[in-house]
C-alpha cells in the first residue's frame, strides 16, 4: 500500500468500487446542468465525487467553498436523508462588487476575483432554490476558513468526506488541507478541486509538495484529487 507519491487513476477504477459496494445493481444520481460559466464541476467529477461519497457511506460531509452551492446541493440529493453537509465560505456580503466584465479569466487572480464578484452577486443561488427537504441537511458557516480552529469548534475527528475547493491561493489551500486532516474521522476521505488546473495552479504545487509525505490519487480527465486515511486507503491499493 502506497503512503506517499502521485497515483494516476482511470475514472472506472473510482465506478468499480461502485459497482463492489452495491452488487452491481446500477446507480442513479441527480444533478443539476452545470452553469455556462466557470466555478463548477464537471458531470464527470460530479460523478466520482457522488460515488466516492456512496462508497464510504459518508454520514458527516464537510465543504470548503460554497461558492453558488451547487456542490452542497449535489451532494444533499445524493446521500441517505441523516447525511449532513456543512459547507463553508466567506460572507458574500462581507466585500464589495466590482466590474470583471473585462476579466482575463485565464489569470489566476482575476479568475478568483470573478467568482468572489458572482458569489457577491448570486450567492449561493443552488442552495436557495433546493427543495426543503435538501436545505435541511445542509449548514452553511460563513467564516474564512483562515480563521476556523476545529479543536475548539468542534470539527475535530468529526467528518467522513471533506471536500476542498475554496480559496485558490497557496496559503488557503495549505491551510483548508491541514485542517481538513484534523477535521477527519480515523477512517476518511479528502478530495481537492483544480488539481491540475492551468489557472489555479497553486492547487497542484500545494499536492505535488503534499505528496512527498502522503498518497494523492488524481483522477485522469479531472480536476480531482483524492487522499484516503484510515482503512480507506485500502480502497485504491489495487492501483
Amino acid at each position: 500500500m502506497m503512503t506517499k507519491g502521485i497515483t494516476e487513476i482511470r475514472p472506472r477504477i473510482v465506478f468499480e468500487l461502485v459497482e463492489d459496494k452495491f452488487q452491481n445493481v446500477p446507480q442513479k444520481f441527480l444533478v443539476n446542468i452545470p452553469p455556462s460559466q466557470i466555478g463548477g464541476l464537471l458531470l464527470l467529477e460530479s460523478a466520482i465525487l457522488v460515488s466516492l461519497m456512496r462508497v464510504i457511506d459518508a454520514k458527516e460531509v464537510f465543504e470548503f467553498g460554497t461558492f453558488m452551492g451547487a456542490t452542497s446541493v449535489l451532494l444533499a440529493e445524493n446521500s441517505p436523508e441523516k447525511t449532513h453537509i456543512t459547507t463553508l465560505d466567506i460572507d458574500p456580503e462581507s466585500f464589495a462588487a466590482s466590474d470583471t466584465s473585462l476579466a482575463n479569466l485565464r489569470d489566476a487572480d482575476e479568475n478568483d476575483e470573478f467568482l468572489r464578484n458572482e458569489f457577491y452577486s448570486k450567492g449561493p443561488k443552488y442552495i436557495n432554490h433546493a427543495s426543503e427537504d435538501v436545505k435541511k441537511k445542509i449548514t452553511q458557516v460563513h467564516l474564512d476558513s483562515r480563521t476556523v480552529v476545529p479543536e475548539k469548534q468542534g470539527l475535530q475527528d468529526r467528518f467522513d468526506l471533506i471536500f476542498i475547493d475554496g480559496g485558490h491561493d497557496y496559503e488557503t489551500i495549505k491551510n483548508d488541507t491541514e485542517k481538513a486532516l484534523v477535521m477527519g474521522k480515523e477512517d476518511s476521505v479528502i478530495l481537492w478541486h483544480d488539481f491540475r488546473s492551468t489557472i489555479h495552479t497553486n492547487v497542484t504545487d500545494y499536492l505535488d509538495e503534499f505528496s512527498e509525505s502522503h498518497h494523492v490519487i488524481h483522477v485522469q480527465n479531472t480536476m480531482l484529487a483524492i487522499h484516503c486515511k484510515g482503512k480507506h486507503a485500502r480502497l485504491f491499493e489495487r492501483v
